[in-house]
């Protein structure tokens, strides 16, 4: 199971325990033994039962309510509710990623249509990564939203190549050795900051186009999919699949990698850019 998976269930449960409907009995469970309330007919002789056996009435209760809401929310995973496409602000990006959902809910059914259960285990390894796959996409979407929305980003680099050139012209004009010292080094720290402001710029540029590829690689995958019968689960036709799906996993967690590491370096030599600056 992936980390973002492990996250996933770990916040499912603690919702579930969380829950109105948990809250509830749990307050429940306390007022009644806290106050000690007496159990109805239980109470009297001749089991003569204290409050505090409340909790073995109410405990197989919460714990319905905590199962059924744990499921619940396995459906709404299944569904894609997992992902907040709210927060993704730009309509084609947001439209990429409801699409990756529709293919992935058709594909694990199309994963759930072959009879023998040796054969929907092997097939549900391919869901597995599949559920990689739109994770990564959704991931790369949302850091590509978070881009074209960045305001700051897009206003140095639209403002940096001026600054720069107002640097160098008082670089030009000065004739104290430190100041043109710290101009220089200055300037050196702006350049570094736009070439990176500019690497980041190409990353989103492919971030996007490979976005749209995998896009047309996943639906190509339910295609082949629905092609795939009993007898070749085995076949190296669906161990072509598998490598496909792990390819494409492989290849968006890399590109996300990259764009971090851009965006890391670029947002660092901004602080010391703006530090350096001195106005």
């Amino acid at each position: 199971m992936g980390n973002w998976r492990r996250r996933a269930l770990g916040k499912l449960i603690l919702n579930a325990v969380l829950g109105r409907r948990s809250a509830f009995i749990i307050a429940a469970a306390i007022i009644l033994v806290g106050l000690g309330v007496p159990i109805p007919v239980l109470s009297e002789p001749p089991l003569a039962l204290s409050p505090v056996w409340w909790l073995a009435g109410l405990l197989p209760i919460w714990l319905i309510v905590v199962g059924l809401s744990i499921a619940q929310g396995f459906v709404s995973n299944a569904l894609g509710e997992a992902f907040d496409l709210d927060q993704i602000r730009n309509t084609t990006l947001r439209a990429n990623v409801r699409q990756a959902l529709i293919y992935r809910q058709r594909i694990n059914a199309a994963a759930t249509r072959f009879a023998d259960s040796g054969m929907r285990h092997r097939m549900r390894d391919l869901v597995d990564q599949v559920d990689e796959w739109v994770h990564n996409i959704y991931t790369l979407a949302s850091r590509l939203d978070a881009f074209q929305s960045d305001r700051i980003i897009q206003r140095d680099l639209r403002d940096v190549p001026a600054s720069i050139n107002r640097l160098k012209e008082r670089l030009r004009a000065e004739d104290d050795p430190s100041i043109k010292r710290e101009l220089e080094e200055t300037i050196r720290r702006r350049q570094a900051q736009y070439d990176n402001l500019r690497k980041l710029e190409s990353a989103m540029d492919r971030a996007d186009l490979q976005l749209e590829n995998t896009l047309t690689a996943l639906g190509t995958v339910y295609s082949q999919m629905l092609l795939l019968d009993a007898k070749e689960v085995d076949s190296s036709k669906a161990q072509r699949l598998r490598e496909n799906i792990v390819a494409q996993v492989n290849a968006l967690h890399d590109a996300l990698v990259a764009m971090e590491e851009v965006y890391g370096n670029g947002q660092e030599l901004f602080i010391r850019g703006q530090s350096n600056l001195g106005g």
